[in-house]
């Protein structure tokens, strides 16, 4: 599925990223944006507070999980491909997107396409990113995440068991 780097399933890490994912789908803005801050400007955090590399990590690999949860895995020889669409059916170009939109989909996309080195080398990038631009990719990453919990989608297709 997605990186687990640095073991992001671990009970603080969960704890953040749940609480951060509730904020966002309570509309709660202020707290929001005081835990980011307080999540990327720690370098080194300290009283068992996860890193900023943790959480992100968590975040995609949640997303990763949602999306195979809802889609199914690829089968043999097969690859998910992550197409986003306007409400209206028309294709978002990703090109098009502010950077740390292009940076979620890029990175959720690289680990639906098993491409885990190119996942891992996008969640290394982040951590060297400036705060503003870290705390962007968070936060957008935490929306999409709050996104596909939500949004409706098909049912699985019924495979045969052999």
């Amino acid at each position: 599925m997605g990186s687990n780097a640095g073991n992001p399933t671990s009970s603080p890490v969960t704890a953040l990223g749940g609480r951060l994912l509730q904020l966002v789908g309570d509309r709660d803005a202020a707290r929001f944006s005081r835990e980011i801050s307080r999540v990327c400007t720690e370098l080194h955090p300290r009283g068992g507070r996860p890193a900023y590399s943790d959480v992100l990590a968590w975040v995609v690999d949640a997303t990763v999980g949602v999306i195979i949860a809802r889609l199914g895995a690829a089968g043999p020889e097969e690859t998910l491909i992550l197409d986003v669409r306007f409400a209206d059916g028309r294709y978002v170009d990703g090109e098009a997107l502010p950077k740390s939109e292009r940076w979620v989909l890029r990175t959720v996309s690289a680990f639906l396409a098993e491409d885990v080195v190119a996942g891992e080398r996008s969640l290394t990038a982040a951590e060297q990113f400036d705060i503003a631009l870290r705390a962007e990719i968070l936060a957008d990453a935490l929306i999409w995440l709050d996104f596909v919990l939500d949004v409706d989608l098909p049912d699985p297709p019924d495979i045969a068991a052999a």
